[in-house]
């Protein structure tokens, strides 16, 4: 064989190989898809819509200029008692829908949803889970939340944001893929990885928030969702978050269902690892509150 046919023999087995890899590529998250820094954030403030999370009487205490004050039951169902199937899960398309007009958002807004890392629930995440079930996809959460904005002296203001222009958005796609119901959790449950993201006490039955029973989900990882982050509020860097998963035996593929409460704390722990990079991470949203609720649901 030639140099010239070796040369296009062997530039062409290098395209093979990248043509290999690249759906794996494609495949893998991109950490900036789900977090953005506070320092990327304030370089450009006006070219992104800020959504706080916290509390309303926190926003109007200070917030981030230009932030719209939204909660994350605006996106979720509160009818009907606590612990019943659907309440806290994510509204239905025609609901959620209006909501996201209401606000005015649109798909290609650049959307950063903070809340408090020290004192929250993940909030932030919640919504940012919640507009992404709604098809939304240019949607973040600034790592670090509102606490570190303020703790690096960045500028705030008490004048609320005050916004009026509905939306035309259109649910094209609902996005269920990363939320499970209790019939498919109860059905399949010895194939999951289950991760209760609430906090020790809970876990252990010493706390709880109301909740038929205490105690745990059988088998579920104690893993509370602040362990993900530093004590400045934002994120663990992926190599810790990886071998924190990793002692527990739970891979970049492996099946995990994480649940809390309601399905705060939990859907802000799937945002981190989906941007950690595991691909089958789901949302148990009625959460603890609907499974201590059945007569037939075990709990340890």
């Amino acid at each position: 064989m030639c140099k010239k046919q070796l040369r296009s023999y062997a530039h062409g087995h290098f395209l093979l190989l990248i043509l290999a890899l690249l759906p794996l590529r494609l495949l893998q998250a991109a950490p900036q898809d789900y977090f953005i820094s506070a320092e990327t954030v304030v370089s450009n403030l006006k070219d992104y819509l800020l959504i706080d999370a916290r509390e309303h009487s926190e926003y109007l205490k200070g917030h981030i200029p230009g932030a719209r004050s939204v909660q994350w039951q605006s996106f979720s169902d509160m009818i009907g008692e606590t612990g019943s199937e659907t309440w806290g899960t994510v509204l239905n398309n025609q609901a959620l829908e209006n909501q996201i007009q209401k606000i005015g958002l649109t798909p290609t807004d650049n959307i950063v949803v903070y809340a408090d890392a020290h004192q929250g629930w993940g909030e932030d995440g919640r919504i940012v889970w919640s507009l992404r079930v709604a098809g939304l996809r240019n949607v973040r959460i600034l790592d670090g939340g509102y606490s570190y904005w303020k703790e690096k002296g960045l500028k705030t203001t008490v004048i609320p944001t005050l916004f009026n222009t509905r939306s035309d958005f259109k649910i094209t796609r609902r996005d269920d893929s990363s939320t499970i119901n209790t019939k498919a959790l109860y059905t399949d449950y010895a194939k999951f990885r289950v991760i209760d993201s609430r906090s020790p006490e809970e876990y252990q039955g010493q706390k709880d928030l109301g909740e038929a029973r205490k105690g745990h989900l059988p088998g579920a990882v104690s893993l509370p969702f602040q362990q993900l982050l530093m004590p400045d509020g934002t994120l663990k860097s992926f190599d810790e978050i990886n071998q924190i998963l990793s002692e527990q035996d739970i891979t970049k593929t492996s099946p995990i269902v994480v649940y809390c409460t309601a399905g705060i704390r939990s859907a802000y722990m799937v945002m981190v690892l989906k941007a950690a990079g595991y691909t089958n991470v789901r949302n148990y949203t009625p959460s603890f509150y609907h499974w201590a609720a059945l007569s037939y649901t075990p709990i340890e």
